[in-house]
């Protein structure tokens, strides 16, 4: 078993050379397969960045013209044969011990995949009222000790690893969901990790594998967390709308629900209550043109 790095990313060529030092100041296993970044939807710098990379990482740089994330991964798997892929974002540090966690972990051969917790990095503070409107991704994650011994435990995008054969095997990441894609939804990787359990793969928390995501302060904004909303809306309905047909009626209540909250909610003074109105409304908007859209893909 051999542990290759796969990183993915799309003009932001100085995150991705804090990334790639982060990396380089990681152990690296024995037999470490190298590091591949994969640049996507234009050539804005992540060459040169690949170019100036130590050796120790072994950098190979790979674009793909398409800006979208999923399809970029996959045209890269073939490439990592049958090795372990560590998959990073552009955008994360790593705790010198991550590389030989995976590694070690990994000795449990195919029919696995691997994830350990994640810290934040924020350029700007946010209220704490805010942060528990934001994902995991932008929040950290642990997991508990009941989450440990879940078959159905899975682990965030920018942090996990699998087998590049059990992936191909699945059928690839779905070009469908994430950046670039032609729905906007998210969560490729979380959808990718459930088709692996479904194949009958075994998730394994490495808890040494440590991954801290930097989070601009845009990020943080009320209108960034309405945004992300309405993209897991989309995904939400891609993933258990069931078949075609019309709008299910669950869906229709919340609609009817959400208004009524929202009419509400502009006339509180609380902060929080706007903003959970306003999240709510805009994830079932994304249910209602998530449905759409599974209609018009069967059709």
């Amino acid at each position: 078993m051999r542990l290759m790095t796969i990183i993915p990313t799309a003009g932001r060529p100085e995150l991705l050379a804090t990334t790639v030092a982060s990396l380089a100041e990681c152990q690296h296993p024995d037999d470490y397969a190298g590091t591949l970044v994969v640049e996507n939807g234009g050539r804005n710098g992540a060459e040169a960045v690949v170019r100036s990379a130590p050796p120790s990482l072994g950098c190979q740089y790979h674009f793909h013209p398409n800006g979208n994330k999923s399809e970029a991964l996959n045209s890269v798997l073939p490439m990592a044969g049958d090795a372990l892929v560590f998959f990073a974002d552009d955008d994360v540090r790593f705790s010198r011990e991550t590389l030989v966690a995976y590694a070690s972990a990994g000795g449990r051969g195919p029919g696995h995949f691997f994830g350990g917790p994640t810290g934040v990095d924020y350029e700007v503070e946010p209220a704490e009222w805010l942060k528990r409107y934001l994902p995991l991704s932008a929040r950290g994650w642990i997991a508990s000790p009941e989450q440990r011994q879940s078959v159905n435990l899975s682990f965030l995008g920018f942090n996990w690893a699998a087998f590049a054969g059990d992936i191909r095997a699945a059928g690839g990441f779905d070009t469908r969901r994430g950046p670039g894609s032609p729905t906007g939804g998210t969560g490729q990787e979380g959808e990718m990790q459930a088709r692996l359990r479904r194949a009958g793969a075994t998730p394994v928390y490495v808890p040494q594998a440590w991954v801290w995501h930097y989070i601009p302060a845009e990020r943080c904004s009320a209108e960034w967390i309405i945004d992300r909303a309405y993209r897991h809306g989309v995904s939400y309905a891609m993933d258990r709308g069931g078949g075609g047909g019309g709008l299910p009626a669950w869906v229709a209540a919340r609609l009817v629900k959400g208004m009524i909250r929202r009419a509400v909610a502009t006339m509180a003074f609380s902060p929080v209550l706007r903003l959970d109105a306003r999240a709510r409304q805009s994830y079932n908007r994304g249910l209602l043109a998530g449905f759409r859209l599974r209609r018009e893909m069967a059709g």
